[in-house]
């Protein structure tokens, strides 16, 4: 365990005195919960495209060249072919990016206008690639700061919920204006993740014309629930979990630790009794020799892992000369969707599928590091968090070329 520093002290007097402020001013966790979503001038802001991150058809990160090299396991390299963006695509990709803001300081501050080097790095690593295969959106909003997440659970919503109103009107100001009758794909990673959960709540899962324009929801490294051994309920109403190959109107969703781990259910958003996390393997879904419980529980080598550079990895990745820009491996590791001893808590189990003589070998720091013993004083053991997109990336993307109409 981390030892004690001035830092946790201060945090823990933000704590209480948040915790007195709310208990003076009456809120409860309910009261978190029933803070607006939506308003006129929120909506109005995202007709400026200075709020958007990426927008097709204009030069973003979502629509440069990665410049990535693909790695091989005799030591050789080569650039990784440029991505033609789908700008005429019939199906939209809706993306949100994780906690960017590692403000210490409880907030929501509004990235515009301010520097955004650490939303566009995010984003170029996790939503880039699907603009091959989707026209993909990409709102600013106004995240909760990494500081809102030693409050206690009821505060720190109320910041989420300040950032999901943001999301929200974003949605609807893509779907006013921007959609024009194509197909929606959701991919949302950590916060951005929980901002997914709260626009499917919130618009999908009360809509069927809208889940009729659902084609997948990729929802990684945050929890979504579901009965134990069910495709519906939970997180849910209406939107159920994918298990068939080419299945649409569903989500995936899972998060990342290392072969061998046991993690605990998440000590903000716990699963609740009788239901379990759910975990979809993106490299079994759509093998259609598979059995059922092979799509659910099966192995498979994990075709296009993308790091990021290794000064943007929290420390993952390995720093050499070969990480310096984007990195591409196939074949290189392995993942399974597994059931840790809390049978609440299934887990993205990744399993490094090289040789010791491999160049490629230890690029990905498979062992704790201090990120790993922060998030599990925050919200308990959060594995290979940074890197939960980035594992399956090209098995990801490819579920998205599959359903494409």
């Amino acid at each position: 365990m981390l030892r004690q520093t001035k830092a946790s002290s201060w945090y823990r007097r933000i704590v209480e005195a948040v915790a007195l402020l709310a208990a003076a001013a009456g809120l409860s966790p309910a009261d978190a919960q029933a803070l607006p979503l939506t308003s006129a001038d929120n909506y109005a802001k995202y007709a400026n495209a200075g709020r958007w991150v990426c927008l097709p058809g204009r030069d973003d990160v979502c629509s440069r060249d990665l410049q990535a090299v693909q790695l091989f396991a005799n030591g050789s390299s080569a650039p990784v072919p440029p991505r033609a963006p789908a700008t005429t695509s019939s199906v939209d990709c809706f993306y949100i990016y994780p906690t960017a803001s590692v403000n210490l300081i409880p907030g929501n501050p509004d990235p515009y206008n301010t520097d955004t080097s650490a939303i566009e790095a995010a984003t170029a690593a996790q939503a880039a690639s699907f603009s091959s295969e989707c026209r993909v959106f990409a709102p600013q909003y106004r995240q909760a700061t990494i500081g809102a997440y030693v409050l206690p659970e009821f505060v720190r919503q109320m910041y989420i919920q300040v950032a999901a109103s943001d999301i929200l009107a974003a949605f609807d100001y893509y779907l006013a204006n921007y959609n024009q009758g194509r197909k929606i794909v959701l991919i949302g990673h950590s916060q951005g993740g929980e901002m997914l959960i709260k626009l499917i709540q919130s618009r999908f899962d009360t809509s069927p014309e809208l889940r009729g324009k659902l084609l997948l929801g990729i929802l990684a490294g945050i929890p979504v629930n579901v009965p134990v051994g069910q495709k519906l309920g939970g997180t849910f109403n209406n939107v159920p979990v994918c298990t068939l190959p080419g299945e649409v109107g569903c989500f995936i969703a899972f998060g990342t630790y290392v072969e061998g781990s046991n993690p605990g259910t998440d000590t903000r958003i716990p699963t609740p009794a009788g239901q379990e996390r759910v975990c979809v393997n993106p490299a079994t879904l759509d093998d259609p020799t598979l059995s059922p419980d092979a799509r659910r529980n099966g192995r498979a080598l994990l075709q296009g892992t993308l790091l990021m550079p290794a000064a943007n990895s929290s420390g993952f990745v390995r720093n050499d000369a070969q990480t310096a820009s984007f990195t591409r491996l196939s074949g290189a590791y392995s993942g399974a969707c597994a059931t840790a001893t809390d049978p609440r808590m299934r887990f993205f189990s990744i399993r490094e599928e090289m040789a010791a003589t491999d160049p490629r070998h230890g690029i990905v720091k498979l062992t704790p590091n201090v990120l790993d013993q922060i998030g599990q004083i925050l919200i308990g053991d959060v594995g290979l968090h940074i890197l939960d997109m980035q594992f399956p990336m090209q098995d990801m993307v490819s579920l998205v070329a599959a359903r494409r109409p």
